[in-house]
């Protein structure tokens, strides 16, 4: 059972729950729910959960102000899919005991659509985040929260705090990457994957997107080949990435023997590809080999069906032209 794994988990892998909530409570009365109670850790423990669910149930009754007794029957609520009674049972554990009960309460704040009650939450979290700053898990959501409410920078305030608190990887490097792409700000977008290869060049995923955006963000050849060639050093049978170094390394004009040869290999794994095509002819031209350049310029053209690239149709021309 879901909530079975939910209880138990949360019990073995968390502090140990402490009864609260028995000042108004008679010395007999107090001394019943704490039999009960300990009843009920001990069924959770050895993962009896439906077991527990009547002694739970029952604890409530005999105490309704303890926050875990509280936590559990949200739990239980949340398996019945009653959500009305999931959700006030789960606001009344935070209100009991806020620094061990904001989880729950605060998923389903923030799983509403109604933007208030998320901006609700995200006051809650900010505050609990102050008390708590050693907090992962509770800086995660608050930073998710900032997200889902397209508060980007207030997002990467978090982010510093996170990485003070688990330390700067991989992960704070694509974080900090998402949301400063998200914001548009590719120049510190790329900032934040290239400092992380600084720390670890060998990781191809960074390598992969720092070499897409720089694509995207249309950055110059002296830039685009290191790129292209820290992929391929690891992808060495990637002939788009051939394609586009050896396209590179010809609009640098420097190393044109090297773009004919990677360039020549992916025509003859594809020798249908008018991409491919087009940067062979193009090299031959620049190389000064003006008949082949026409010959594989022209068979770009011819496979390149009823729609022919506006650039593939500009290089043809102009070899054509000052190669008559």
């Amino acid at each position: 059972m879901v909530v079975g794994v939910l209880l138990a988990g949360a019990m073995l892998g968390g502090v140990q729950a402490k009864p609260t909530g028995t000042q108004t409570l008679s010395v007999e009365e107090e001394q019943q729910f704490l039999y009960y109670f300990y009843e009920a850790e001990r069924l959770i423990r050895c993962n009896q959960i439906e077991e527990a669910r009547e002694v739970v149930e029952f604890c409530h009754e005999l105490n309704p102000n303890d926050a875990t007794i509280n936590n559990y029957m949200g739990l239980y609520a949340r398996e019945d899919e009653k959500e009305a009674e999931m959700a006030y049972y789960f606001r009344r554990a935070y209100e009991l005991n806020p620094k061990e009960y904001w989880y729950n309460y605060h998923v389903l704040l923030l799983q509403t659509e109604d933007k208030k009650v998320q901006q609700q939450a995200i006051k809650q979290l900010t505050a609990l985040a102050k008390t708590d700053k050693r907090n992962a898990e509770l800086h995660e959501m608050l930073q998710q929260a900032h997200i889902m409410q397209k508060q980007y920078r207030q997002a990467l305030a978090v982010q510093d705090q996170l990485d003070s608190i688990n330390g700067y990887d991989a992960m704070s490097a694509m974080q900090r990457y998402r949301l400063n792409a998200t914001m548009k700000n590719n120049k510190q977008a790329i900032y934040e994957i290239e400092r992380y290869l600084d720390i670890d060049p060998d990781n191809y995923q960074f390598q992969v997107f720092r070499m897409q955006l720089y694509e995207q963000t249309h950055q110059p050849p002296e830039k685009m080949v290191p790129a292209y060639e820290a992929v391929l050093r690891m992808d060495s049978r990637n002939i788009v990435v051939m394609n586009n170094l050896a396209w590179n390394l010809c609009l640098l004009g420097k190393n044109l023997m090297q773009a004919e040869e990677l360039s020549r290999i992916t025509i003859m794994r594809e020798p249908s590809n008018p991409i491919y095509l087009d940067t062979y002819g193009w090299i031959m031209y620049q190389l000064g080999d003006c008949q082949s350049a026409l010959f594989y310029l022209e068979r770009a053209i011819e496979n390149s069906g009823e729609k022919v690239e506006k650039e593939i149709e500009t290089h043809y021309k102009e070899v054509k032209k000052k190669c008559k």
